[in-house]
């Protein structure tokens, strides 16, 4: 199993534009990515949280953001000092977001930013997902691998083999657990490439293993 960190230059995109000319923000996608599409056009909608060294920054990020011409609104959610929650709807055809959930990858964080790249940190279950998850990307922007490892052990600190963390992740990462579901568990199985009875069976051992430490944790 492969895990990476990939960012993107992505060319008329207005996170990459607004990233780039305030690297010392930290921006963070915080909302599962909301997807509709009226007469023809394709309308994106997120949150996200960013974080300022100072208010006048924070002001002006919000402003470079409002002024992309594929951006439509761009809402607060929540300003306090030099942090604030907001939610932006703008119009793109293909998105990195589109080329990540169709790689097979499974993303462990939102989209955030680093180095003037939209970054995602995700782990894939061969490399071929990985240079699937490239070369979708390339044909959007620049292209960045910040890190690519093998994993360490076969279990993790939870004690889920590397197939029940992929199934998980990708679970959680999917909106498989959020209400309503942003995918039942066929549609998961086919995102990954698997039977549906073999994700289930994972998905369940490793709740099994995952729900009792939480309880000791509550």
């Amino acid at each position: 199993m492969k895990f990476c960190e990939i960012g993107v230059y992505h060319h008329d995109c207005w996170f990459t534009d607004a990233i780039s000319l305030f690297p010392e923000l930290a921006v963070k996608e915080t909302s599962s990515r909301v997807c509709n599409t009226d007469s023809g056009i394709k309308v994106n909608k997120a949150s996200y949280k960013i974080s300022s060294p100072g208010e006048a920054m924070l002001h002006d990020f919000l402003s470079r953001i409002s002024q992309g011409g594929r951006v439509l609104e761009v809402k607060p959610l929540s300003i306090t000092g030099n942090s604030a929650i907001i939610e932006v709807s703008w119009k793109a055809a293909k998105t990195s977001y589109d080329a990540v959930l169709g790689s097979g990858c499974s993303v462990t964080s939102s989209c955030y930013a680093k180095d003037g790249y939209e970054t995602y940190s995700l782990f894939a279950e061969n490399p071929g997902g990985i240079k699937k998850l490239l070369d979708e990307l390339d044909q959007i922007g620049e292209t960045k691998i910040f890190s690519i490892k093998n994993a360490v052990d076969s279990k993790s600190k939870f004690g889920l083999t590397p197939k029940q963390r992929y199934a998980i992740v990708s679970a959680i990462s999917m909106g498989y657990y959020e209400w309503p579901k942003k995918a039942n568990l066929e549609e998961l199985a086919a995102k990954l490439g698997v039977k549906r009875r073999t994700l289930q069976e994972n998905l369940r051992k490793a709740e099994g293993k995952l729900l009792p430490k939480l309880l000791d944790e509550l």
